[in-house]
């Protein structure tokens, strides 16, 4: 949106204006037992800040081009509201996966190792995959860079701010997480990979191989397999006997 070319003050005058109501409507969704008072307050004070921060943007932007100066605020919204519209729709592809599941009697657990995350790393493994062979050796770093940034970024953000939201929505109790061994076997899949790739690589001058790659397919293999063995193995043999 600030970019000389898809610039429009009028866009970014409503975005300004509507971005807290959005953040007000998501917060107060996320919060149970909210009183009809409280969900006004919220309306309210979002509506009020929303038209202060739009009369700011009315006034101190034009017309012809971007604003050259304070960028650093446009940036922080846009990457906020960025995550608000990811964690939307988000929350509906889970209920959608969980739907499907129920509907078709396939476990939520193998639609979100499957369906989910084959869905979420496909436009990775394109972009990773055309910068390795394209690029040349900077391109070859980008694309490694990103194969572990992008799951950090993931983990840090995609994690740490939905706990933040349940969290919140649970003040002044404590938001309990419940005990599952799934996630105890990804972490500890996800660690094998990691010291595959920390043991495999400074031994082999930081090149990259085939020992390296078919390690790491190898233990996510093992990870499907172990992780769908419950769902599905183990269910059906219960249900033979």
């Amino acid at each position: 949106m600030v970019t000389e070319e898809r610039w429009s003050k009028p866009y970014a005058v409503i975005s300004v204006t509507l971005a807290p109501i959005l953040l007000s409507f998501l917060c107060n969704t996320q919060r149970e037992n909210v009183d009809s008072r409280t969900a006004l307050v919220t309306y309210m004070t979002a509506v009020l800040i929303g038209l202060v921060l739009g009369n700011l943007a009315y006034v101190t932007t034009n017309q012809y081009g971007p604003p050259k100066q304070c960028l650093f605020p446009w940036l922080v919204g846009g990457f906020m509201m960025s995550v608000m519209w990811t964690y939307i729709v988000a929350e509906e592809l889970v209920s959608l996966l969980v739907s499907l599941g129920s509907v078709f009697g396939v476990s939520p657990s193998v639609l979100g190792l499957t369906v989910l995350a084959w869905g979420n790393s496909l436009g990775d493994l394109i972009a990773n995959v055309a910068m390795a062979v394209r690029g040349g050796p900077d391109g070859a770093q980008i694309a490694i860079a990103g194969c572990y940034a992008g799951p950090m970024f993931n983990t840090v953000i995609g994690i740490g701010f939905p706990l933040v939201l349940s969290a919140w929505s649970e003040y002044p109790l404590a938001y309990v997480i419940p005990k599952d061994r799934s996630l105890y076997e990804t972490i500890g899949f996800l660690m094998g990979g990691l010291l595959w790739a920390l043991v495999v690589l400074p031994k082999n001058k930081m090149r990259l191989d085939r020992l390296l790659g078919g390690g790491l397919l190898a233990i996510y293999c093992c990870f499907l397999f172990v992780r769908l063995l419950g769902p599905i193995g183990f269910v059906r043999l219960a249900h033979h006997f």
